[in-house]
Formats: C-alpha cells, structure tokens, sequence
C-alpha cells in the first residue's frame, strides 16, 4: 500500500527561497554556523505561523547543530503546507533560540480533472473534493508522463494547469505531448539459455508480445498486440528473468540487456543469458520471529519453488491475520562440501523477518458524494479496532469494486498512515463516483436465437435520498430496447414480436447488501422473469468469488536471495487453486448464463 501523504504545495519562489536561505544557515549567520565548539544549547524552539503541530529534530537542550536546522528545513517543505519558511536565531543567556517563521499555504480542493487530450487510456481518478496544491498537481503529471513513458512514449511530457474555480476550489488540466510510441515488436535470447526461449517469453511482462489470433499458414500471420517500449520495463522483465532462474535452482545465473534497436518505431530487444549449473538442493527451511520452523528434503534434491513459495505465502497469511504489515524474506544460498563447479550442491535458509502488528485505526471515505458512508462500509470487511489484515483490505477494495459505484479502487487510492509508535494505521479510502448515467448497444456472441438478443438501452441512477433498503443511490431505472428472433429462454410468456420495449427499476447486486440486492422489476416481463434474474444474480455473485479463489487478491512476494557472489531478488507468484481449468470453465459457465439473463 502506498503509505506516503500524497498532499501538499510546490511553489518555486519558496524553492529558491530555501535554497538562498540554506546558503545563509551554511555560511553567513555566525550563530547557525555548524562548528559547534563553543556548544551552544538550545534554550528554546519556536514556529510561528501555524497552528498545527510540527515534527522537529531541533530540540530544547540539545547542542546548536546548522545541519539539523537545515533537516528540519527539509522536512517543513516535504510536507507541502507551507508557502514559505525562514529560521532565525536568538541569543539568550548560556545558549540560543531557534525561530521557525512559516507561511501556510491556502488549502485547494479539487473541482473537476481533465486530460488533454483524453486518447492515451491514463488511469488517474481524481474525486472532486481531492486536497490540490501545486506540489500535488506535480505528482500527478509526473505520475502520467511516468505512465506514459513506460507504455512506449519515450519523449512524452505532461504540464498541468491550476485553474480557479469558486472560492478554494480549482480544475487541474494535463496537458499531454505524447510524441512517437514505441512498440516491441522482436524480443530475442543469446548465449547459454538452458530453457526453451518459448518458456523464457512467458515469463516476461512488459516485454511480452501477445497473440489474440492463430496464423493462417501462407495467408496471416495472426493478429498479436506489442507492448510499448520503456527502458524501466527492460530492466523489469530482467529481474523477472533472474527471478525466473532463480526458482529453478540456477543461482548462478546472469541475465543482462545485450542490444536494443530501434527502426520505424518498432523495438528489437536482444537478452543475453548464462544460466550456469543446475544446483543440486538436500535441505532447504524456513525460520524466523514467530515462524514455526520447517525442514524439507526435495525429491532427487530437486528445488521446487512451487511447494517453496507456497509455503511462504501460508507464513505471510498467518502474518497478515495477525496485522503484521511488513514480512520480509532472506533466502541464504549455502554451498556444501560436496559442491563442485561442475555439480554445484547447496542448501537453502529462508529467514522470514516479521515487523509489529497494527490496529486499524480511522477508516475514512472520501468522494462518495451521493451514497451514504453506511453504503460504503457495509461493503468492508474490516472495522475501526480490528487487527489490520491486508488481506481483508484487499478483498473489501474487490468487494467496493463489484458494487460497481465508483471507479476502481487500487493501492492508489487506498493510503495508510501508520504509527509505529502506537500500532495504529488509519485507513484513507480516496472514491471517484461513476457517472449517473449511461447508454449501452449490445449484441449476443453466435446466433440470436441462442445467445440472447440485440440490446439498446438508456440507464441513469436516481438522485441521493433515504438511507438502508431504501437509498435510492443503490438503484438505477432504465429503458431498453430488446431484438428476438424468437424466445431464448423457453417458458417466460415473451410477446412473439421482433422488438420488446422495457422499462425497468433494478437494484444491482452489492456484496455487502447481499440478499437485499441483485432484483429487477420489469412488469412487462412478468413475476417469473423477476424470479429467475433474481436467482441467477444471487447465484453468480456468489459462487463467482469461491470458483476464482483469492486471484488477484495475493500479491506476488519478493525474497532477496544472497549467493556466494551476488545478491538479487526472486519473486514469488501465487500459487494456482485447485482445480484451476475446471473453476475457470465453471465462472464462463456462470458468467454466460448471466448475460443470457440479461444480467
């Protein structure tokens, strides 16, 4: 989770003043002068300018010190509230005072967000209401000139507009000038690969040239999408690669960029490999604070990771239940005696590092302007006291996702502010709602008569008003316009003409409303079509999560791993559940027979 406080000013004028002013802190003012041979104390600390509290390293009692003044300096200006800061200091008697004088920056909220132009697919949702400075509207277009640059716009460039509104409220403007995209279109290995480049392809990411057609032999070659180029997405698949080598017991490996050429905006990367010895592993186990220790023998002293990483993902779990945030793995590669350059031969140490457990403290939404908090929350499986389970916070974000009100919610816009010294992490959920209306023009995949029909309908969700069962936010009316060839669900009683006007009152299935939602009336379709929507939305949405598991819901878990020669990092992917093919073709069935429900 993004646990930095992602407001604050940026003001060039208080820039450079900082700057001139850590000049005179260095060399003008006698007193603030870093020899501290006279040891002069600090009589007292003072900031004048603001009422808020302010975290100094400047202390009373302590030895006058000009870089920890300078520090402290820093900091004021990292947090991005003030406009302006200057220090001055006192003489008094058998020391000195220090004066922190500050301009507070006026507090901007954000009224609307544009990008310009709209075509490049970056996902940044901002709610109206966001905390805005300057500082902040930097962030955000360095963060899309960022995005943009990894997806194969190696020149793009991204300013920003800070334009008033009324009173404190602003509309920030990206301005886009994307230039030429760069797209991988050959990735190539060299060297002693000891894999199928096949197989090495599969494990990359930003890198990974994908096929969504076969060819036609001697006709077409198929239709394959190519990522963008970036040089951070090299060194990324890069690591990928080690990892991958790693994990199959090839600790010797090196994996570097050997060329890159770029033609007509077209990419040909070239990976230089040298996968070294397959080592051979008797004993591999894990340790740890608060770990029950484990000793494993590998079959034919064969490492497999997956059985390696899956019981590293059951220690994190048992962490997470317990509100540990930080679990760290060290991997130590220990050669035996018997190993040999020729048949290399080691035993494997994991040692998990488990940081202190955290209470949740505050749960804060901001930006649902026309839903009630009750809505919000009834979605979110942990509650203020609770022990923080990243795990449960991760599945309350999925869950506040298939309630479909607001755009997604990602690691983003979920911030923590944890305090260590209290274990307590405040939880700041950032929403951005989903336009009230919308229109869809729909058709079914294969013939009508089995797929369902052709669909044109015009929805919007009723305005803000009661609370529970009865907040109208929760429900949306619609008009649709529906094309049969003839009745696709036999036994409903549907009027044999080509088109079906409907209008229709529905209150879409939320998670956290269970029962109570996931019903459609439509009088022209009768009590029966109600009935088997019904079910079929209760159905799918429950089952749907138990057939996907925790997919998506696990992030992958780096171990750093120390060789004799080198220290690198190998990423563990979580682990598959069981059954996977037959869950998988299960959710299409489900899914299917959703959309045959019109649903």
């Amino acid at each position: 989770m993004d646990r930095c406080l992602q407001s604050g000013p940026f003001n060039m004028r208080g820039f450079l003043l900082s700057t001139v002013l850590f000049a005179s802190v260095a060399f003008a003012e006698a007193p603030l002068a870093t020899d501290t041979s006279d040891a002069l104390t600090v009589k007292s600390v003072h900031v004048i300018g603001t009422k808020s509290a302010v975290d100094l390293k400047t202390q009373v009692g302590q030895i006058f010190d000009a870089s920890i003044v300078q520090s402290d300096v820093h900091h004021l200006w990292s947090t991005g509230r003030f406009d302006d800061i200057r220090v001055e200091t006192k003489p008094e008697e058998e020391g000195t005072a220090v004066v922190f004088h500050v301009i507070e920056m006026p507090q901007l909220q954000l009224h609307t967000f544009k990008v310009e132009p709209s075509t490049f697919g970056l996902q940044m949702n901002l709610p109206e209401g966001t905390p805005m400075s300057r500082l902040r509207a930097h962030q955000i277009a360095n963060q899309a000139q960022q995005d943009l640059r990894s997806d194969g716009f190696r020149t793009a460039t991204v300013d920003y507009d800070l334009v008033p509104y009324v009173g404190n409220k602003v509309d920030l403007h990206l301005n886009i000038d994307a230039g030429e995209r760069i797209r991988v279109k050959q990735v190539d290995f060299t060297g002693d690969t000891a894999f199928d480049p096949k197989d090495l392809r599969g494990a990359l990411r930003s890198l990974k040239i994908r096929r969504v057609t076969p060819p036609i032999p001697g006709l077409w070659t198929g239709w394959r999408l190519y990522p963008g180029y970036s040089p951070e997405g090299v060194q990324g698949d890069l690591a990928l690669l080690r990892s991958y080598y790693l994990s199959r017991g090839y600790f010797d490996a090196m994996v570097k960029l050997d060329d890159v050429k770029v033609a007509q905006k077209a990419a040909h990367v070239s990976i230089q490999v040298q996968s070294g010895e397959l080592y051979h592993v008797p004993t591999w186990q894990i340790t740890g604070n608060g770990v029950m220790p484990k000793v494993v023998h590998p079959v034919n002293n064969l490492m497999r990771y997956q059985n390696f990483c899956s019981t590293l993902f059951v220690a994190r779990r048992e962490a997470e239940r317990e509100g540990i945030l930080d679990f760290t793995v060290n991997l130590q590669v220990q050669p035996t005696e018997a190993s040999t350059k020729e048949a290399p031969e080691a035993n494997l140490t994991a040692t998990i590092d488990r940081g202190t457990p955290f209470h949740v403290g505050r749960i804060e939404f901001t930006g649902n302007r026309h839903f009630s908090e009750a809505a919000v929350r009834s979605n979110f499986l942990l509650d203020e006291g609770d022990l923080l389970d990243e795990h449960l916070l991760r599945k309350s974000m999925a869950r506040l996702n298939e309630a479909n009100f607001f755009e997604p919610v990602t690691e983003r816009t979920t911030i923590l502010h944890t305090d260590p010294k209290t274990g307590i992490a405040d939880i700041d959920i950032r929403l951005m709602e989903r336009k009230r209306g919308s229109w869809n023009l729909s058709g079914p995949v294969g013939p009508a008569s089995v797929a369902g029909p052709l669909e044109a309908s015009i929805r919007t969700r009723l305005p803000a008003w009661g609370s529970g069962l009865l907040e109208a936010s929760t429900y949306t009316v619609s008009l649709s316009l529906f094309a049969f060839v003839h009745s696709f669900v036999p036994g409903l009683g549907l009027p044999k003409i080509p088109l079906i006007p409907i209008a229709a009152f529905n209150r879409p299935y939320t998670p956290g409303e269970g029962w109570k939602s996931g019903f459609m009336v439509i009088p022209q379709l009768g009590w029966q079509y109600m009935v088997m929507g019904y079910g079929v939305a209760q159905l799918q949405h429950r089952l749907l999560p138990i057939l996907q598991g925790d997919r998506g819901l696990e992030p992958e878990l780096p171990v750093t791993v120390d060789t004799p020669s080198s220290r690198t990092t190998m990423f563990c992917e979580p682990p598959a559940p069981r059954l996977a093919p037959v869950r998988t073709a299960l959710a299409m069935g489900l899914r299917f027979v959703g959309s045959m429900a019109g649903l």
